[in-house]
């Protein structure tokens, strides 16, 4: 199964709410409101992430949790929303898979532009214009903040995953 993963939103423009989802037969999405961006991206700056990272790492989380209950076996397609970012947000979720399905984990993660005619990116759009956003799973800066653990910014409760370490940092 594929599964195209789309934004409208983008995560640093924090004067609208981001909307992250996939279609292909099944769709879900997941929205982060300004004020939950303004808290994560404020508690990151603190974190060792490098600054030039922190939007596609936090990408790669918001994903992962939108995917997580997903089939071990689909293919993943991610349009390319951060240009040259690719491989810090594949490593990301790359490494929370592997920390949650270890070697059952047979997922192929590919970075693509999506494009207008994408059911993926018809979902998001339409859900990031819709007026009410009743139903959308919304995503608490807590919630995601417990995938990262930050060493400047203090111990994060419960931290399932430690992004800091082991995610290649990029030279760009």
């Amino acid at each position: 199964m594929k599964v195209e993963i789309d934004q409208s939103g983008k995560l640093e423009q924090l004067d609208t709410l981001t909307v992250i989802g996939f279609a292909n037969g099944k769709t879900d999405a997941v929205v982060l409101s300004v004020s939950t961006k303004r808290s994560l991206i404020a508690h990151l700056r603190k974190s060792l992430i490098p600054q030039k990272d922190i939007l596609p790492v936090l990408f790669g989380v918001v994903i992962f949790m939108l995917i997580e209950s997903l089939a071990k076996n689909i293919v993943v397609v991610i349009d390319e929303e951060y240009t040259g970012k690719d491989q810090v947000v594949r490593e990301t979720l790359e490494k929370l898979l592997r920390n949650k399905f270890g070697t059952k984990w047979t997922r192929s993660i590919r970075f693509r532009r999506i494009g207008k005619p994408s059911p993926a990116h018809k979902l998001v759009w339409r859900l990031h214009r819709q007026k009410y956003k009743k139903g959308l799973r919304k995503l608490p800066a807590k919630e995601i903040l417990k995938y990262f653990s930050t060493k400047k910014a203090g111990p994060l409760p419960s931290s399932p995953s430690a992004l800091t370490q082991g995610v290649r940092r990029s030279s760009t």
